[in-house]
């Protein structure tokens, strides 16, 4: 009894992240057997990407219609325009940035161990 209530609990949270987040929920490995696996651990961390992914860059729209759904929304209302540079597209833009001159710098700079 204890194992198909585990395994219920597991799809009804699976079902409730998609419909949410796009992906499964997190940690259903320990919800269905009560240990935590590597194996779980590493499609934790492929989730946890691919929700910031979406998030970030593929998601507003969508939020946008469970929020007129569930009445959060109204066509009436003002909605901020975001421009293309966002903070977060800036910062990352910006880590690269110093990541490649880094590189560049070592390469270029540093003389070879002979």
């Amino acid at each position: 009894m204890e194992e198909l209530f585990r395994e219920g609990w597991s799809n009804n949270a699976d079902v409730m992240s998609y419909l949410y987040t796009g992906t499964p929920a997190l940690k259903t490995d320990f919800t269905r057997t009560g240990k935590r696996t590597h194996q779980g651990a590493m499609n934790d961390g492929i989730n946890s990407v691919t929700r910031y992914y979406i998030n970030n860059f593929t998601d507003g729209y969508y939020h946008d219609c469970l929020d007129l759904a569930t009445l959060k929304l109204s066509p009436s209302t003002y909605l901020k325009p975001r421009g293309f540079f966002t903070p977060l597209k800036f910062a990352i833009c910006a880590v690269f940035s110093l990541v490649f001159l880094a590189k560049y710098f070592i390469e270029s700079y540093m003389l070879p161990i002979e």
